[in-house]
């Protein structure tokens, strides 16, 4: 009978240590908190040069954000309700937020775009509303440029540049297939450029599109196509905007198309623009 009182003693006692050591200071506790930051992504357009396209439309779904950490792995975010988007309302600098949401923290390296592919379609001057072909089809979402890092505790505000230009294409017979083109932007990596325009134009000409080059990218070989370029919308008012540039110096390129959207000539070139974070840079042309 002593020796089960003892044993008894002994099992209050080591509760007693283990309740103590249980409710002692936060040294002591190693369980791992997931820190968490928020994102606000928002969309924006580069103008396209297809005077026909007068609306681009592209259905979200949904978000899949990768962490630089990890290959494989993605964190899924789903819109409340799919969003139907006109792009070419996004042009000059305009945005829509499209997604608002709380992540863990860390570096993001890609951000895929989850489309309706059965719900894009592009509205047409002549032709009206076509369907949007989509290639791939992908069901994992379409792979934008460009990465963030989510800070703990904070917010970091970021925007797609959902290239236009670049992503629709014309194949003929009215039919236009989907590619598309995003760049992810930090916006507090970012400036712009603006101004006006005075330049005698000839008869012929139906739009002027300003082109800008990072520093000593621009190639003469480009004449038609302008690739690796963001340009301005038209600018025959005498006036254009270059919005959500990434810092840096800028080499600009003045051109001019015809009615169909075709080009004709370099008017101007200006060289060794400089770009800085949240400022605007005038540069009046000529």
């Amino acid at each position: 009978m002593k020796k089960f009182h003892k044993l008894i003693g002994i099992v209050l006692s080591l509760t007693m240590i283990t309740f103590i050591s249980g409710c002692g200071g936060g040294s002591s506790d190693t369980t791992a908190t997931t820190q968490t930051g928020t994102v606000a992504l928002s969309l924006t357009d580069a103008p396209t040069d297809d005077e026909n396209i007068k609306g681009v439309y592209v259905t979200f779904d949904a978000l899949r954000y990768q962490y630089a950490d990890s290959n494989d792995s993605w964190q899924d975010v789903d819109l409340n309700e799919s969003r139907t988007i006109n792009l070419l309302d996004l042009q000059d600098g305009n945005t829509t937020l499209l997604n608002y949401v709380e992540l863990p923290a860390g570096e993001i390296s890609h951000v895929r775009f989850v489309i309706d592919t059965d719900r894009c379609y592009v509205d047409l001057v002549v032709g009206g509303e076509q369907l949007l072909e989509v290639p791939s089809g992908d069901q994992t979402g379409f792979k934008a440029i460009g990465g963030f890092t989510i800070p703990a505790g904070g917010k970091v505000n970021v925007t797609a540049d959902f290239d236009v230009r670049k992503s629709v294409t014309n194949t003929g017979n009215g039919r236009y297939k989907l590619r598309p083109t995003i760049k992810i932007i930090d916006n507090v990596t970012v400036g712009e450029i603006n101004g006006t325009v005075t330049l005698a134009l000839d008869a012929n000409v139906s739009s002027v599109i300003i082109y800008a080059y990072e520093e000593s990218t621009w190639d003469n070989s480009e004449v038609d196509t302008f690739t690796n370029s963001v340009l301005s919308a038209d600018a025959t008012d005498g006036t254009y905007i270059l919005p959500w540039l990434t810092t840096g110096i800028y080499d600009l390129i003045v051109t001019s198309q015809d009615v169909n959207g075709t080009y004709l000539e370099i008017l101007e070139q200006v060289y060794n623009v400089p770009v800085v974070a949240n400022e605007t840079t005038i540069v009046n042309i000529p």
